[in-house]
């Protein structure tokens, strides 16, 4: 299930393997560019350009080249540059603001020239229109061009240039329903503007999570037209289409979003976001050998070693049964404040491996407030009175939760079943069955796990089970013939 406390694609220094995975790509019909982003200096980093130009800067760099872009908050000590492929360029910017006019210089280098000491490649440009100054940038880029969009991804006005800027600087998913209006306005004043499209989209989908009492009725299709519209403006455009998967999944239209991503992956093998959301729909429809397939081929974008901290919680290898590789997964992920999400998986893999008083610190600490996503703290109160011995006041707090989802645009099968779960751990059989039910109609089937986790095991003694079992396995089995493990690589 999708983690709205998502990072804005910040990750630690990745990159890619070394000149013998190259091999990889003789088969596409170009050669995939990697390129490390290093983050600008603090002091240029204000009202002028923020870590907005740098989403920006990777938009077209994915989109135009089709590059594989990632993100460092500097230049990398020797030792792990030796690390690196030798021809992973590295690009470097600083800008500032006059008036609406954007002033934007450049240095690229390769990992190979930077150990041998040689200069950075400088491109500097006076204070000129937005539109004219990435249109410089691409130009003088040292990568080849596949892809001829550049002007759908930016605004046809230069001050609107600077308002998309704003809006894509908007980090926190608490803060990006405040900027709801602010993007929505703008996408409807530059419909020819494929960032902000992806920007609206992307701010209703934060919003209907974070914020679930505020959305009206008709934000769910609203947002879906959002990425449908950026995807029309640009195919295949990275972000829109994995955000807009990222829905399609949790709003249970997997196939879809399955085929959406590939059809992406066909115009743009490297973008590693793209096999995450792959991974996510295939797990969920419980095509878990290709969900396997495709974060391995994401993981093979990243040198060993140095992979990306995750952004969200990834249970393929939950329901592989594969915990050594689940726990590691929750290891690896980084949060800056606690994360309701990760602290009840982390409670969930301590259940699932015996350790009950480990589980019990985990579900009190996602329990806290103000700890988010909202969702998942409710779950952790769920699961810690189950392990202090109050069923009723569990069962209590899952009702309020129906309640509340049963409002919700964004009903996420996947977190339903673990609802499911904990009603069967709180000794209620036929609220077990009901929200497995729930779980499956809102497009979560995936037979493993439906069949194989050790907390619904009072649901499948329902008298239910056995029709609910064989839909289950029914429908995993329809989309298996559509999407084969082999589908999920190029």
């Amino acid at each position: 299930m999708a983690n709205p406390s998502r990072v804005r694609f910040r990750v630690l220094l990745a990159a890619l393997l070394g000149l013998a995975a190259a091999a990889t790509w003789v088969a596409f019909p170009h050669r995939i560019e990697r390129v490390v982003i290093l983050a600008s200096p603090l002091e240029s980093r204000g009202a002028d350009l923020g870590p907005g130009m740098e989403l920006l800067l990777k938009d077209h760099l994915e989109i135009l080249a089709g590059a594989t872009v990632l993100h460092a908050d500097g230049l990398p000590p020797s030792g792990e540059l030796k690390r690196l492929a030798p021809g992973t360029w590295v690009l470097r910017f600083q800008g500032r603001r006059t008036g609406d006019q954007l002033a934007l210089t450049t240095e690229w280098n390769t990992v190979g020239r930077l150990l041998a000491n040689e200069p950075w490649k400088l491109n500097t440009a006076s204070a000129q229109e937005p539109q004219e100054a990435l249109q410089r940038f691409t130009q003088n880029w040292p990568l080849p061009l596949h892809f001829l969009k550049g002007k759908d991804l930016l605004p046809r006005n230069a001050s609107r240039f600077w308002s998309l800027l704003e809006i894509l600087s908007v980090q926190d998913d608490q803060i990006a329903t405040q900027y709801l209006d602010a993007a929505r306005a703008l996408a409807e004043a530059e419909p020819q503007c494929a960032t902000a499209w992806t920007e609206f989209g992307d701010h209703l989908y934060r919003s209907l999570w974070v914020h679930p009492e505020a959305a009206g009725v008709g934000l769910n299709s609203l947002t879906h037209q959002a990425f449908q519209r950026a995807e029309t403006l640009v195919p295949g455009h990275p972000r829109a289409t994995f955000l807009g998967s990222m829905m399609l999944t949790d709003t249970g239209n997997q196939r879809i979003a399955l085929q959406t991503l590939q059809d992406a992956l066909k115009l743009r093998p490297g973008i590693p976001d793209l096999y995450l959301g792959l991974a996510y729909a295939g797990r969920t429809a419980g095509l878990l050998e290709g969900a396997r397939r495709a974060l391995e081929q994401r993981e093979a974008l990243f040198s060993p070693g140095l992979q990306p901290s995750p952004w969200l919680v990834e249970t393929t290898y939950l329901y592989l049964g594969d915990l050594k590789a689940f726990r590691q997964s929750l290891m690896d992920m980084k949060t800056s404040r606690p994360d309701a999400s990760l602290l009840f998986y982390q409670g969930y893999l301590d259940l699932l491996e015996k350790h009950p008083s480990k589980a019990l610190k985990a579900f009190q600490e996602g329990s806290r407030e103000p700890v988010t996503p909202i969702p998942f703290r409710e779950l952790c109160r769920a699961y810690q009175a189950y392990l202090e011995g109050d069923p009723a006041k569990g069962l209590a707090l899952l009702h309020q939760v129906d309640e509340v989802r049963g409002r919700l645009h964004i009903p996420d099968g996947e977190w339903t079943f673990k609802e499911a779960e904990a009603y069967a751990l709180l000794g209620d059989a036929d609220g077990a069955m009901d929200a497995a039910t729930r779980a499956f109609v809102q497009g979560f089937s995936c037979a493993a796990w439906f069949e194989g986790s050790p907390f619904l095991a009072r649901a499948r003694t329902h008298p239910k089970w056995a029709t609910l079992r064989r839909n289950v396995r029914e429908r995993q089995a329809v989309l298996a013939l559509s999407f084969p493990p082999a589908t999920f690589t190029p």
